[in-house]
């Protein structure tokens, strides 16, 4: 199981990966642990992250990057309109007014969905994972901004599944640097909150969570942001100010030149960088516009005095944060920033003025969010084993439910169901009393931003068919899943029902009743959950607070108790669920027979890409071998290839060469497989020639050695191999001297040949020579001595059986002793045959006693 976390940045990305010693960022195949967020479109394949950024100068219009702030954005939205002025791409409405982006691929005119286009980035970071791990990488954790709406995150979900990822979870980036902020800390307080203000400055937004840390634990208590401010916005107060200066100075206008201005930004960016450090930098460009090369100076007060209004908006989501936490800047101990934005020294000097503490740097600005989704994976992963560490993330908006009531003329009912903060994941579950199918929509409430949309989905609950010609209860279960996204996961309708119970005998009574029980009992998860959850007020339609005046009590919460407490008397009430089909409409998502094409599509596509690598690494092989060929033929192989030869192929080379920078700079992979091959027709011969010079000497030692080594073990007088027959040790002698015959006669006749010929004394037919050597001598002259035979033992004499045998004549001597040791017991006759070893030990002893 994979454990990865991706870090989608807006300008670049980063993955990092879990490992048993700790988590680690990945390097691309640039070995760079940023990747750009780049997708390239040429003639024939795309160009996806770093090989994008490398193509993005000379193909402006067809190089998309910030694809996060097109993703799951109506095309009319404010802030979508003001990005599409500084990006290089056409972008158009599609007919579901979300954005198009317009490229020209394979030579024709494509569109693309963010989505789709967020997918191929993703497919380039799972590719760059794979390559580290040597493994499949299915399973992750992507880290998303706070501010990401319920369309937002599933556009990223949706992209994950074209990409082939699983996301185990949608983590919250300032979430995910809390995590791995906190996780590494050993001394946090077991009673004490310890409560840290996390400042995130990226490229394009800044996100401010203040979180309240514990042993063990961490709990988010405020979430704020702006979304369009971030590092690129100090880049565009300098690609202006430049731009300005540039039409004034040098009279050329950058903006009416794709590429012009896709150098100056990039220029303004390292600028910014430079002044970060600096007092004061340059800005020289050779050839911008117009064959003309431009120059400029600027003062790191006057790039702040440029970026005053970007400055100002610093402060608002701070206060926000402090606010929505409910803490004063006295109750926040430690403020870290992070964010590649957060480099600014202006920012840091708000920061640390409104704060009244000077922010730290502990953690990598770049990586820690990638970090911490690695971390989060592995926490949700059963791979690894992660310190227990509790994660309490809020949602950071509200969510309602509204429905009109059945009453045409009664307004809409609304409540709110998940509250701003609310733990993300949640269920809860609502009643209704409704006679026919009713719509419930979801929307989002009190958000405080206008860029995110009301309404979120509608979801249809029936059509259901009460069996008394009432209205019916329905129980409806709302969950609030592990991404973020609200979903109505499934609907019930309740319905008591009368059950006979007949008359038995006492002790049949408690049987049939905790049958009852068990059958009343809620089997559903909904059922269960809703006992512990508090339905909210608003919930109860009209009927519903009839019913509650009149005092009826739920029956399902009747039918609860009798699970714990033993009731001898029988329910005469049973309550039957029938599930209720509920259908979905999320207002923008993708419906699924498009992910399926989407998902058709990326493959395809990738399938172009990888078969014009393979197709360009197959040109790089000829390309290769003919400068490797030419540059041996004057070098390594000149001794091996006749001046006709030599000429030939010099010649044939050259003929190559020309044709790959001509016809054949674009052609087909099997074309430049059959180029290859009919060079190497031409050139093996002679590589052969060569490597069979260079290894001949070492194969001839090691035959030589093979042969005097047996030679001398059959020769010897060693004891070792005494046992050895005379005539085998003979065979062994034979077969050294016939080998050494054949060595001697072939090297005659190699010595007489020039080394550009053809060898007739192989490399090969020498190992082969010392193998079949060594198969016939090595079990000759190993051969084990026999082992010495055993000496047979003498005959063991059976002992005396008193039963049996009659009793020898005595002396008187001999009477006496037994005289003497007649007290003592006689040992039992078959414990001795039982146990002889036992028996023979114990006569010395009893002997010895009798002579005491």
């Amino acid at each position: 199981m994979s454990v990865v976390g991706f870090d989608l940045g807006n300008e670049s990305c980063i993955v990092a990966v879990a490992r048993q010693r700790g988590i680690d960022v990945v390097l691309n195949e640039e070995s760079k642990r940023e990747t750009p967020a780049i997708v390239c479109f040429g003639d024939k394949q795309r160009f996806i992250g770093t090989a994008g950024a490398a193509s993005s100068t000379m193909n402006p219009k067809n190089s998309i990057s910030q694809i996060k702030r097109l993703l799951g954005r109506k095309f009319s939205d404010p802030e979508l309109q003001s990005d599409l002025g500084s990006f290089p791409f056409r972008v158009t409405e599609g007919p579901d007014g979300f954005p198009l982006v317009h490229v020209r691929f394979l030579g024709e005119e494509r569109t693309f969905t963010p989505t789709q286009l967020l997918a191929m980035v993703l497919s380039n970071l799972k590719g760059i994972a794979e390559g580290n791990l040597n493994a499949a990488v299915v399973d992750c954790c992507i880290g998303i901004p706070v501010y990401f709406s319920d369309l937002q995150r599933r556009a990223v979900l949706d992209a994950a599944t074209i990409a082939g990822l699983r996301p185990l979870r949608l983590f919250h980036e300032t979430t995910a640097t809390a995590l791995a902020y906190g996780i590494y800390k050993t001394d946090l307080p077991e009673h004490d909150q310890l409560n840290v203000a996390f400042v995130d400055v990226g490229h394009a937004s800044m996100q401010v969570s203040i979180v309240g840390y514990k042993k063990g634990q961490l709990k988010m208590l405020s979430h704020a942001y702006d979304r369009s401010l971030g590092g690129r916005d100090f880049d565009e107060a300098l690609f202006k100010h430049f731009a300005a200066k540039f039409k004034e100075e040098y009279k050329i206008d950058v903006y009416q030149n794709a590429r012009a201005c896709l150098r100056l930004r990039v220029a303004c960016e390292k600028l910014k960088k430079v002044l970060s450090a600096n007092p004061e930098a340059p800005l020289n460009i050779e050839c911008l516009m117009d064959e003309k090369d431009v120059r400029g100076f600027i003062k790191r007060e006057e790039f702040e005095q440029i970026s005053a209004p970007v400055l100002e908006r610093v402060k608002g989501p701070l206060e926000k944060a402090l606010s929505e936490a409910g803490l004063t800047t006295d109750n926040v101990h430690f403020v870290e920033v992070v964010g590649s934005g957060s480099r600014v020294p202006a920012i840091i000097k708000i920061i640390t003025e409104f704060f009244g503490k000077e922010p730290r740097r502990t953690m990598n600005a770049s990586e820690c969010v990638a970090r911490g989704c690695a971390l989060q994976c592995a926490i949700l992963s059963p791979t690894f084993k992660v310190r227990e560490f509790q994660v309490n993330d809020g949602f950071p908006f509200s969510i309602a439910l509204s429905w009109k009531p059945d009453s045409q003329n009664s307004a809409p009912q609304q409540t709110v169901v998940f509250p701003k903060g609310n733990a993300t994941p949640s269920v809860k579950a609502l009643t209704f009393f409704r006679s026919s199918t009713f719509e419930v929509d979801v929307l989002y409430v009190d958000t405080g931003d206008s860029q995110i949309p009301e309404k979120i989905s509608t979801y249809t609950i029936g059509p259901f068919q009460p069996s008394k010609g009432e209205k019916a209860k329905l129980k409806v279960k709302v969950r609030l899943n592990i991404h973020g996204i609200v979903t109505v996961d499934s609907a019930t309708m309740l319905e008591e029902e009368d059950v006979e119970v007949p008359v038995s005998s006492v002790n049949e009574a408690p049987k049939d009743a905790t049958k009852m029980d068990t059958d009343d009992a809620p089997s559903d998860p909904s059922s269960g959950t809703d006992v512990n959850m508090q339905e909210p007020k608003s919930a109860d339609t009209a009927e519903g607070a009839a019913a509650s005046e009149n005092g009826t009590q739920d029956p399902e919460e009747k039918s609860v108790p009798m699970e714990t407490d033993a009731k001898v008397e029988p329910s005469k009430k049973k309550v039957k669920k029938t599930v209720v089909p509920v259908h979905e409409l999320v207002y923008g998502a993708l419906p699924a027979a498009e992910l399926e094409k989407a998902v058709e599509k990326e493959y395809e596509m990738a399938l172009q890409d990888r078969v014009m690598e393979e197709t360009k690494e197959k040109k790089n092989a000829v390309e290769a071998y003919v400068y490797d060929m030419r540059n041996k033929l004057y070098d390594k192989y000149t001794d091996f290839v006749t001046p006709e030869e030599k000429e030939v192929l010099i010649a044939t080379l050259q003929e190559v060469e020309d044709w790959l920078y001509e016809d054949g700079e674009d052609e087909t992979k099997g074309v430049y497989i059959a180029k290859l091959e009919e060079l190497k027709k031409i050139g093996d011969p002679i590589e052969a020639r060569y490597k069979e010079w260079t290894e001949r000497g070492s194969a001839v030692d090691q035959l030589v050695y093979c042969i005097h080594s047996f030679r001398e073990a059959a020769l010897s007088n060693d004891q070792k191999f005494e046992h050895i027959d005379i005539s085998e040790k003979q065979k062994v002698i034979n077969e050294c001297s016939e080998a050494e015959n054949w060595l001697r006669e072939k090297k005659q006749q190699q010595d007489a040949l020039p080394k550009h010929a053809n060898p007739v004394l192989l490399v090969s037919d020498l190992k082969k020579k010392a193998e079949t050597l060594d198969r016939f001598c090595k079990p000759i002259m190993t051969k084990p001595k026999p082992a010495p035979k055993p000496q047979t033992p003498p005959p063991q004499t059976p002992p005396p059986q008193p039963e049996t045998q009659a009793p020898e004549p005595q002396t008187p001597e001999q009477q006496q002793n037994s005289a003497g040791s007649a007290g003592e017991p006689a040992s039992d006759g078959g414990a001795q045959e039982a146990s002889g070893d036992q028996m023979d030990t114990d006569k010395p002893d009893n002997s010895t006693e009798a002579s005491a």
